[in-house]
This record gives structure tokens, sequence and C-alpha cells, in this order.
């Protein structure tokens, strides 16, 4: 990455941003489920991050720099067209069958399959430093989706839930270890504009196809700002912030900044749910952080 430490600091705080978009994502879409379907929130996001993109681009004079190099063309665009929507799909699936807390603790050795896959594929160092780094993090995730009661740790539920939810996770860890190598052939923004406006395309039609309807018809406002919100905060800006941040540091160092989400989730439940910030959840977030820090130092 950047030898600048300025510019260093600027690209984590990125991923920070990120992690607390996708964080608070959780309340937001919980709320916007009350009246849409999965895929209709997809859809209705989709809408507002691929206007939103569109609008950023033109705003920047960038359109016509949007072409694709042929060889990663083809990739670029089946990465946009599988996307949030293969990840959400296979997250809203497993959890039909297993637990919200099983579906956390899987999803929390994403940072670890991410470390695996780019010292293997990206012949990125897999260091102790960093390997360390995530068990600190994946311990402080365990402590606050349990609070402490270490009886739950233990994965439990139907199998094919827990295989289901797990292959999410593998796809998100091969999914930020391609960004990465896509990402330095392709400028992060124009990669970014390709996964947020091709990919809302799938659940778009899907809506259409199936409801004979556009996707934001006839929903509460209340419901259209909730939609807004993902579509902005946890589509364009927190997938370019991620984007940007796998063009310039090591995916093993970006995918430790997951840890950070359920972080933000119990913050933002703190603050608008009336739910009480319990000493597990100081923990925890405290090896959060702390296992960042010690994975992302030089």
């Amino acid at each position: 990455m950047s030898r600048n430490p300025n510019s260093a600091k600027l690209v984590y705080l990125a991923l920070m941003a990120s992690a607390f978009f996708w964080g608070s994502g959780f309340a937001v879409a919980k709320y916007a489920l009350r009246e849409v379907s999965p895929l209709e929130l997809l859809a209705g996001a989709g809408i507002f991050s691929a206007l939103t993109q569109v609008i950023w681009t033109l705003a920047r004079g960038q359109i016509r720099h949007l072409r694709l190099p042929r060889p990663q063309a083809p990739l670029v665009v089946g990465l946009a067209l599988a996307g949030q929507n293969v990840f959400s799909g296979l997250t809203y699936l497993g959890l039909a069958y297993t637990t919200a807390t099983n579906a956390a603790l899987l999803y929390g050795f994403s940072p670890v399959l991410i470390a695996v896959l780019a010292a293997l594929f990206l012949g990125e160092k897999l260091t102790l430093r960093k390997l360390a780094g995530a068990a600190a993090g994946f311990a402080g995730v365990a402590i606050i989706i349990t609070q402490g009661q270490l009886r739950s740790l233990g994965v439990h539920g139907v199998l094919a839930g827990n295989l289901i939810v797990f292959g999410a996770t593998l796809y998100w860890a091969a999914y930020c270890v391609i960004t990465r190598w896509i990402t330095q052939k392709v400028p992060a923004e124009v990669y970014s504009f390709y996964i947020l406006t091709v990919g809302a395309a799938a659940p778009i039609a899907w809506v259409w196809l199936h409801k004979m309807r556009f996707p934001l018809v006839g929903l509460h406002p209340e419901t259209l700002l909730a939609l807004a919100f993902m579509g902005v905060a946890t589509g364009t800006l927190a997938i370019n912030f991620w984007n940007w941040g796998l063009a310039w540091v090591e995916a093993a160092r970006v995918g430790m900044f997951s840890y950070l989400e359920p972080v933000f989730a119990s913050l933002v439940a703190m603050l608008f749910l009336s739910e009480k910030l319990s000493l597990p959840s100081l923990l925890g977030t405290a090896m959060v952080f702390a296992g960042i820090f010690f994975s992302t130092q030089t």
C-alpha cells in the first residue's frame, strides 16, 4: 500500500466506515423487512445504490473512463451479477435453518479464510501477527455475540443451515481476494461502478417479473427511507470504501475490519434501541480493536 502514513490512516478510516455502515445496516434492514421481502430489499436498495453511483460518476466526469480491460471484463461482470446477491441469498437461506448466533459465529471466520486464500492465491505472507490478530478479533466477536455465555459458543442447529452460512462466508472471503486481484488491474472506482449498477439488475428484474411492479412502488415513506439508507450507505459508500481499501491494503488486513460490524451493530442498538452497553460487549470491543491494531502493524 502507499508508504505515506496519512494515506494509510485514510484507507483504514474508510474501511472502518464500511464496517460501520454494514453493522448499522442490520437494524435498518430488520426494520425494512417488516414490509418487504429479502429480495425486494435487495432490489430497492440496489436502485438507490446504482442511482447514487451513476450520479457520483457523472459529477466527477468519470463516465468516459469506465471501459474495462478485455481480459478482466467477463470476471467483473460476473462478480457484479453475483456480488451481494449470492452472499445475501445464501445468508438468508441459511438463517431459515439455523440460528442468528450460529450464522454470526460462522461469519466470524471470514478474516481467517481471507488470510488463507490470500496466501494461497495472491502470495500474501500468512504471518503469526496476522493470525494472532485474527484470533483476538474472533474472540472479541464471540464475546459480543454470546455476551460471555461460553456455553453458546458451540455451533449447534441443523447441519444444512450451518453449511449454507459457511458457504456464504467462504464466498465472501473469495470475493475479497478476487477483488484485491482485480483492483490491481482495474481502478477501484471503475470496478465499484459495475458491482453496484450491474449488480442491481438481477433483484430488480426478479421483483418486476414476479410482482409486476417497480420495487419502490406502494411502500411507506419510512420503508423507502430505510431502503435509501441501505442503498447509499451500505451499498454505494461501503462498497466503494471497501474496494478502495482492497486496492491499497493486503486482503488479509482488510478482512480484519469485518470484525467491527458486530461492534458497530451493538453501538447502534445501544443508541437507537435503548440497549445497554454490557461489560462483555465492552471487553469484546476492546479485543476487536486490539486484534485489528495488531494485524495492521507492519
